[in-house]
């Protein structure tokens, strides 16, 4: 606003920086050293885990190194500041070792979300705070006496009345939806969840909140603030299905699949399955495949469950991409296609998928679907071990002891030396 503008010009914005970088190095990367370098302020979200975080610490060491202490703003959404209880403790030990410093920020913990925004604002725009708290209450009333003005208008004109209250219950009921959909954010977060965060998740199911019925749902099946009942499950499954949310579809599958507050019906499952896949859900693609698959509720049809491995391979979606291969390679519902096979099991591994990694491996190395490529297998044999996979360990050790593909381990050590040094 031109009042609280001061020397900045008209429509200047702030630039924010988002610190989601993958941080796989041994130092931070240089791309985000070079966003600390140019950043004027380094905002830190406190919390015991944001306090526990090697990375977290090294970005605030490195925005002190250049000088700017004053500049650093912490925003606490959990724990205490220089806590004596570590488990408590939410600064990193970089803001711990500031001596003599006195931080500026918020605690959402102590003046509620919205206010600390504000005062984090404050800081970053060098405006007194109490201005930015009076301007919002001043919004806030403006736009109360808006409604209200509009209200009476409408009630008013006796000729719109039902036009009005058409528009004022949809109005309420979106405005039921963000409420609701903000508490259950908070709730679906919570450690433990109390019988009244099940009670307002079913008043927002009865309101037809989808988020709430899939929620209220996992709290009947698991006891969570309540009794486990498989009844509810299926009842709020069958609801949320009927309303045509693909997720509640795959619900009521499952409850179908497994007997769960209804007797088991394979066939049912299969038509929720289909309804969910036909409105492009990749779980009810691959159940669907599964079943035409092993012919569970219905006739066996394994080009069916081919073309619906495929649908699932091309949404992206992990376990399609497996089977598709797998039917390429076995010659299920199609003629056996390993360059085919290939190219799934490569996209597959190239997500991160350690399934994807290590079969890729094993197929340079057999041929299959490519030429033999003893580097390649062990590149990807590596992959999946160093991703916790212990038949990719197995492999590894086994290119190592009989010389294939793999290099001399002195020589991959000195190109690690080499690459952390160019990071200096």
């Amino acid at each position: 606003p031109a009042d609280m503008r001061g020397d900045r010009p008209r429509g200047q914005r702030l630039r924010v920086f988002r610190d989601q970088t993958d941080l796989a190095g041994v130092e931070l990367q240089a791309s985000l050293r070079q966003e600390l370098q140019v950043s004027r302020y380094l905002i830190v979200i406190c919390s015991p885990n944001s306090a526990a975080s090697s990375w977290v610490n090294e970005e605030v060491l490195y925005f002190l190194s250049l000088g700017r202490r004053d500049r650093i703003i912490p925003f606490i959404v959990e724990g205490e500041p220089e806590s004596d209880d570590h488990s408590l403790e939410c600064y990193p030990e970089g803001l711990r070792s500031m001596e003599n410093s006195t931080l500026l920020g918020a605690n959402v913990q102590e003046i509620g979300k919205g206010k600390a925004f504000l005062k984090l604002v404050s800081i970053l725009l060098d405006v007194r705070f109490g201005r930015l708290v009076d301007r919002e209450k001043q919004r806030r009333l403006r736009t109360g006496l808006t409604i209200g003005i509009t209200s009476a208008v409408l009630l008013a004109i006796g000729s719109a009345l039902l036009y009005r209250n058409y528009v004022v219950s949809r109005r309420n009921h979106e405005l039921s939806y963000d409420i609701y959909g903000a508490a259950m954010v908070s709730i679906s977060q919570k450690d433990v969840i109390e019988p009244a965060d099940v009670e307002f998740l079913r008043v927002s199911a009865d309101e037809g909140n989808v988020q709430a019925i899939l929620l209220l749902a996992d709290c009947y099946r698991n006891g969570w603030g309540t009794e486990v009942d498989y009844d509810e499950v299926f009842s709020l499954a069958q609801k949320g299905a009927e309303m045509g949310d693909p997720s509640c579809m795959i619900l009521l599958s499952n409850c179908y699949t497994n007997g769960e507050g209804t007797p088991q019906d394979q066939a049912a499952a299969l038509q929720w399955d289909l309804k969910a896949a036909e409105l492009g859900n990749t779980s009810g693609m691959l159940n669907a495949a599964i079943c035409y698959e092993d012919g569970a509720g219905t006739d066996k049809d394994e080009k069916k469950a081919f073309a619906w491995y495929g649908k699932a391979a091309e949404a992206g979606y992990d376990l399609g991409m497996y089977n598709y291969a797998r039917c390429c390679i076995m010659g299920i519902g199609t003629e056996p296609d390993p360059e085919s096979a290939f190219y799934w099991m490569q996209q597959l591994a190239e997500t991160g998928n350690v399934e994807g990694m290590y079969n890729l491996g094993l197929m340079y190395k057999n041929g299959v679907g490519t030429a033999e490529d003893p580097a390649a297998a062990y590149h990807w044999f590596r992959k999946a071990a160093d991703a916790g996979d212990p038949d990719g360990a197995h492999m590894t050790a086994w290119c190592f002891e009989n010389g294939y593909g793999a290099p001399d381990p002195a020589e991959e050590w000195y190109e690690r030396e080499e690459e952390l040094r160019e990071a200096q």
